[in-house]
């Protein structure tokens, strides 16, 4: 083979690799950005709408905490003023001026709550007493005297048809039985002075109206609890 033969051949040869490369290359770069171009697209929407999606729930869900917490408040609100209502005792009204007469006579015999239930009291015909009665609580007595107060707290300790439920020396609290009537009793030997009540044992129990009304404080019931195994 000629020598200028060989040499133009080796020549086209290279040229076709060269060629070949470049292509390759091209290419290459035509599919890589190809490929980026698309991703692009789908990123930027994606990115656009996550804040309006958070801006838009953001206030349904401050509106729903503020009724949550606008009711919470309501509802205790309601509660307290339902608990003041009933734990708060009756007092007395300055108007019935012969009820504040007799509590400041006989107060040291009943809790004030009992004489604001009182709608009269007025004198009953026997010196130094007086008769008051309420519609919710019924007629009460009121005595001042150290005599009737001495025999009083006899018939209240020494009867058998009588029931203790506070003797302190001083005070007496009980009640008397005669068919179906107890006179309920309290007595303040101290300072002399009785306060009864007729009620019907067939109606009322005599015990529970008296702490009722809260002439004497209840006992407290004492806890049964139920003994544990013991461990082996």
């Amino acid at each position: 083979m000629p020598l200028g033969f060989a040499t133009v051949q080796r020549s086209s040869v290279v040229v076709r690799c060269v060629s070949a490369c470049a292509v390759v290359v091209a290419l290459s770069g035509v599919s890589a950005c190809s490929g980026d171009k698309p991703d692009a697209p789908q990123t930027t929407p994606q990115t656009a709408q996550s804040p309006s999606a958070t801006s838009s729930a953001a206030p349904s869900s401050a509106t729903s905490s503020s009724s949550s917490a606008n009711s919470t408040a309501q509802t205790s609100a309601l509660s307290s003023q339902a608990e003041a209502s009933t734990s708060v005792p009756p007092k007395l009204d300055s108007k019935h001026k012969n009820v504040q007469q007799a509590f400041e006579q006989f107060g040291a015999l009943a809790p004030e709550s009992l004489f604001a239930q009182f709608d009269t009291c007025d004198a009953n015909g026997v010196q130094n007493s007086m008769a008051c009665s309420g519609h919710a609580v019924g007629q009460f007595q009121f005595f001042k005297s150290d005599a009737k107060a001495a025999s009083t707290t006899q018939l209240l300790t020494e009867l058998r048809s009588s029931r203790v439920i506070e003797d302190t020396g001083r005070r007496v609290v009980g009640w008397s039985t005669l068919g179906g009537t107890a006179v309920i009793t309290v007595v303040d030997n101290d300072n002399g002075l009785v306060m009864q009540q007729m009620v019907s044992t067939d109606e009322v129990d005599p015990a529970e109206h008296i702490y009722e009304l809260g002439l004497a404080q209840a006992p407290k019931k004492e806890s049964t609890a139920e003994p544990t195994p013991s461990s082996k």
